[in-house]
Parts: structure tokens; sequence; C-alpha cells
């Protein structure tokens, strides 16, 4: 996805040019968008622990999709209820999603804050659509290694796209 483009009258003009679902614009008003940056911190903050508890002490950069699916195992209730109030892309598309402006703004805190380190690099498997995502680690890997989301789900034996079962037991808004 582009950046939004800047409009009279207070639009926005986004333009996505990603090749799985096709190239496609919308519009939308300024005030009708809710920034990742601009949500409060504070919906977040139950979040902090349980996601710095789901980067293992010397992990290579594991990528976002393997973070997420961590905090789903170890922490079920606490992601079926941030996705019951945010949605989730595994649903379908949607403009804001637990992923953007739950778990990662988290992440991002946690980040800030020195407890992790992330670089960007390839998404794979049910996040491809995204071309690229975050890594996580606790220090950067002095090979600087990392883990993708596919070859976690080859390892512990799942398909890499979202499934019924993935979706099983979760709502959304």
């Amino acid at each position: 996805m582009l950046p939004p483009r800047r409009l009279p009258d207070r639009l926005l003009q986004y333009r996505c040019t990603n090749q799985e679902h096709g190239d496609h614009e919308w519009f939308t008003t300024r005030e009708a968008v809710q920034s990742p940056s601009e949500v409060q911190e504070g919906v977040t903050d139950e979040l902090l622990e349980p996601l710095n508890r789901c980067v293992d002490a010397g992990d290579p950069f594991v990528e976002y999709g393997i973070v997420e699916h961590r905090l789903r195992t170890r922490f079920p209730d606490l992601f079926a209820a941030h996705v019951a109030d945010q949605g989730h892309s595994m649903f379908g598309s949607r403009a804001y999603t637990a992923s953007s402006v739950r778990f990662g703004v988290a992440l991002g805190r946690l980040e800030r804050m020195g407890e992790l380190v992330s670089e960007y690099g390839p998404a794979t498997g049910a996040w491809r659509y995204n071309g690229q995502v975050t890594y996580w680690a606790r220090a950067t890997p002095s090979d600087r290694s990392r883990k993708t989301w596919a070859e976690h789900c080859a390892e512990i034996g799942r398909p890499s796209e979202w499934t019924d079962d993935d979706r099983l037991g979760l709502r959304t808004p």
C-alpha cells in the first residue's frame, strides 16, 4: 500500500498496489481515519508483558506472525478479546485490526522501552499480502539470522495460510 495522499477538502486518497488482490483505491476523510500512532496507548497496556514473553531469549529475528501465534497460544483469552474488539485479517480485509493497532503498537512500545529490537523483512504465508513485516528479537542476533512464519509453520506442522481452525473460537466486531 502506498502512503495516503492528502487531497482538498480534508480528503485522503489511499492506493493499494498489492499483486495478491490487484490494484485498488479508496477515499476517506481525515477525521474518519485514526492512524496507529493516534491509538491510545492505554488500550495496549495489558499486552506489554504478554507480548514481551512471546519473543524468546536466543531467538533469531522472528517474523511478526510467530510472535502473534505465540500470543494466541500462550494467552488465548487475551488474544481473543482483542480480536473480538478490533478484528483480524484472517476474517477479511479491514482498515485496522488487532494486529496493526493493538499488537503492533504494543510491540513498538516494547522496542521504545528497550525490551525488543526489530527490523523489516519479507512477509510469508498468511502475512504475504503485506509484502514486508517486522521481525522481532530480544537483541540483534550476531549473525542477523531470521525465522519466517512459513518456516515456523513447517516446524510445528501447520499450514502457513489461515485455516478454519485459526478462526475457530474467535469472533469479530
